[in-house]
């Protein structure tokens, strides 16, 4: 099997990419969901109320990153993308309390 451009065998750059776009996607999607649960309710939401419209617009959300996860022409960037969404999210998160 050839190595493309980049020196990566395709199989193991699809394997990255489903990897990269189903699991970060979900793992953003959830913090992004907590985080925005967390923020909601210390802002003087009532908290289930907060935690049911997070989850309703964590499906959108997860949808718009998985369609873009196959998008985006490198997998790199990708990777680097939710990983740095992942990060954002995790210290808001932390931050929210």
């Amino acid at each position: 099997m050839r190595c493309g451009s980049d020196g990566v065998r395709p199989v193991l750059r699809l394997s990255l990419r489903l990897v990269g776009a189903i699991g970060g996607g979900y793992a953003c999607t959830a913090l992004a969901v907590t985080t925005g649960a967390a923020l909601l309710a210390g802002a003087g939401m009532v908290r289930s109320e907060a935690v049911v419209l997070m989850a309703m617009l964590g499906f959108p959300l997860y949808l718009v990153l998985l369609v873009w996860g196959f998008a985006v022409r490198r997998v790199r960037t990708l990777w680097l993308v939710l990983g740095a969404l992942a990060g954002a999210l995790a210290l808001a998160g932390l931050a929210a309390g």
